[in-house]
Parts: structure tokens; C-alpha cells; sequence
């Protein structure tokens, strides 16, 4: 099955063309169909599965080129940047999208929507704002797109969301992508779907996990975990690396500590939430150009990333909640490309790694330093054997 067969146009199928994109992902075949149909989904995949064009093309195939016909309400600036672009890279000049987000000039966000946008894209503190000062209008909403609800959730946006949704009073098609469910997201997409809805269950789809090359470092000692980290990079020589750590404070710690070690190779940046948007953004670019060739950051800090061509990604610490393994390693492996995911695991941690196990259903395999990859089961693999 090809992008033409699900009733994409041929100039959206070039543009995908030029950027490698062929054929279709699962959640890409199973949405488009039903979204070009009108019908309200509530979709569950996860990081690195392409959700993000598999509702921005149906999309564009309705518009009618009229202002404020989409409204695409994500969790972070970063993920509202990445969706524009990914709509700009299709390249159809009579589509007018824009990101609209918080922590830059709202007047320029205004004059663009004066200025008339087919599709907004924005984080929900930033709507609101635009909407109480009346400079955006939500009568002609024909489309509204919640992305990653569940991280939207998290980070306390709920009551915004509804608020913005119970604005838009016109007969709005809804498209909910979440890589998890709860009871609220689940009653959330009733309400305004007026529980007429198909719900697409993609969350075995293992496309991002099943391309990373996973293995894991056991180590006896907290106190060992960073001399194992600095020889584990000089064993598996990572050429564009994101650490992901628990906290910001061992985020601190570590970009500290690898930026005052001589003869460390690597252009090490941090990404915080505590950053201004231009800091952050400065250093998004830098990593993205490989002028900065190992990024550090939290969980929270790195929501609405997008990155492509990340070779390794790094779990200094191995994440409490295995869905954050998942989005962690979806950062690399993007569309089909191969990427390796290596965690290190503290002996009194390793409850956490077969939890994750359990949850992708594949074995993570155990790489020594003074060996090859052992994925045996029992001695090898059990620290407490």
C-alpha cells in the first residue's frame, strides 16, 4: 500500500518522495482512510510511528483555504515547531500554517492570524491568550487535533484544553493521539466526539522499539555509574548522542562533569525547562546541525523534541515508568532508520528493566565491557543469580 492508495495527492506524495518517505507506517494506513472520511478518532501510538502525518495530510486533502480551519493543540513549543515544519516540507504554497506559542512576541502571532491561517498550531497557555484578547477567532473550526494527550495531561493542561474545546462551538472533526489512555482522556474524546468516535489501538505497534538495537550496562554500584558511562561512550564511539536522566538536578550535575573532563571529545549542551525559548531553540539547532553532538535532558525537558538522525540514545539513568523508556528510545530510530538505545541499570534498579521488558515484549540484551553482547537468559542476565 502506498500514499496514493489511502487518497493522498500526488503533489503531497512527490514532496514525501524528496524527503524519503515511500510508504505508509501502520498508524499512518489505518488513520488517513478514516480521518479523509470525517470520522473522529482516538488514536494510541507511540513516539517515532509518523502520527504526526498521518493527520496532517488527510487534513490538508479537506481544507477549503479558509482562515482558522485547523486547530492543533500540542504540549510544547518544540512539537509545535516540528508539525509546522512538517507540513511546510509538503510544500503546497496555498496551505497557511503557523506555530503559535508562548515565550516569544505575541504580535507577530497576531499579524499572522490577521493575516488569515488555515491551520494554527499551538500550546494551549498561548491559545487562550490570543483568544481573550479576541485576536483569534474559533467560529469556523472545522478540525481540531489534541497531540499527545497523555503528556498534554501530565503537564496540567487539562483544564485548558476543555476550555479551549467548549469555545469551538461548529461541528468539529476531533483526532486525539495519545501513546497512553486513562479514564480522562477516554471521557474526554466522548464528550466532543459526542461519543461517536473509532478508536485505532496501534500500541503494539513495535516500529520505533522493534529498529533500535537495545542492550543494557549492570553495574554493581551507584557510585560506578559515571565511570561506566565515560567507557561505555568510548567503546560504542556514539557520533550524535541524547542522555536522558531522572531529574534536573543530575542533569546539571553531569553536563557539568562531562564538560570539565579533558580529552572528552563530545560538544556536551543541556536542555532544561528552566531555559529561556531562544536558549533553547539555540541549542535544539546546534544539536540538530551536530555542532553539539551530545544533548542532556530530562524527561519533561525533552517532550515535543524531534530529532532525526540521533545514532544512540543513552538512558543514564534508567527511567521509573517503562512508557518513558519508549518515548526516550523513539527518539531515534525514526521511519525505519536503525538506532541503538543503551541504559545502565544499578543492580538494586533492575525491577525497572524487566518492567520494561514486559512492556515492549522483547528481551533487552546484557553488553559487558570486556565482552560481546550476552542475551542469554539466567546466569548472565539475572544480577542476583
Amino acid at each position: 500500500m502506498n500514499f496514493r492508495d489511502l487518497g493522498i495527492n500526488v503533489h503531497s506524495v512527490n514532496a514525501l518522495k524528496k524527503n524519503n518517505i515511500l510508504e505508509p507506517t501502520p498508524v499512518q494506513q489505518k488513520s488517513i482512510p478514516l480521518i479523509l472520511k470525517g470520522q473522529n478518532i482516538m488514536a494510541q501510538a507511540r513516539t517515532g510511528s509518523g502520527k504526526t502525518l498521518a493527520f496532517v495530510l488527510p487534513i490538508i486533502e479537506n481544507l477549503k483555504y479558509q482562515p482558522n480551519e485547523a486547530l492543533i493543540l500540542v504540549p510544547t513549543r518544540e512539537l509545535a515547531t516540528q508539525i509546522y515544519e512538517v507540513i511546510r516540507d509538503l510544500g503546497n504554497s496555498k496551505v497557511k500554517a503557523f506555530p503559535i506559542y508562548g515565550g516569544v512576541s505575541i504580535n507577530n502571532q497576531i499579524t499572522k492570524l490577521e493575516n488569515g491561517i488555515n491551520i494554527i498550531i499551538g500550546t494551549p497557555g498561548r491559545i487562550i491568550d490570543l483568544y481573550k484578547r479576541r485576536k483569534l477567532r474559533l467560529n469556523d473550526i472545522r478540525f481540531v487535533v489534541v497531540d499527545e494527550a497523555d503528556r498534554m495531561f501530565d503537564m496540567g493542561f487539562t483544564p485548558d484544553v476543555k476550555y479551549i474545546l467548549d469555545q469551538v462551538h461548529t461541528n468539529f472533526q476531533f483526532m486525539l493521539f495519545s501513546a497512553t489512555f486513562d479514564y480522562g482522556i477516554r471521557e474526554l474524546v466522548k464528550k466532543y466526539s459526542k461519543n461517536k468516535f473509532e478508536f485505532l489501538n496501534l500500541s503494539r505497534d513495535h516500529l520505533t522499539v522493534g529498529n533500535t538495537r537495545q542492550f543494557y550496562y549492570m553495574i554493581d554500584n551507584y557510585s560506578d555509574k559515571f565511570k561506566t558511562f565515560i567507557k561505555v561512550i568510548r567503546r560504542e564511539k556514539p557520533k550524535h548522542l541524547l542522555v536522558f536522566v531522572n531529574t534536573k538536578k543530575t542533569a546539571a550535575w553531569l553536563t557539568n562533569r562531562l564538560k570539565s573532563r579533558d580529552n572528552f571529545n563530545y560538544r556536551v549542551e543541556l536542555i532544561s525547562g528552566d531555559l529561556s525559548q531562544f536558549q533553547r531553540e539555540k541549542i535544539l539547532k546546534g544539536f540538530k546541525s551536530h555542532k553539539i553532538n551530545l544533548l542532556i535532558a530530562t524527561d519533561v525537558a525533552a517532550r515535543g523534541l524531534d530529532i532525526n538522525n540521533i545514532s544512540h540514545v543513552f538512558n543514564y539513568d534508567i527511567p521509573k515508568y517503562p512508557e518513558n523508556y519508549v518515548h526516550r528510545i523513539g527518539r531515534t530510530s525514526r521511519m525505519n532508520k536503525l538506532g541503538v538505545a543503551i541504559t545502565l541499570v544499578v543492580k538494586d534498579e533492575y525491577e525497572y528493566l524487566c518492567h520494561i521488558e514486559g512492556l515492549i515484549d522483547k528481551e533487552i540484551k546484557l553488553r559487558t565491557l570486556d565482552s560481546q553482547d550476552r542475551g542469554e537468559r539466567g546466569r548472565y542476565h539475572n544480577p542476583f543469580y
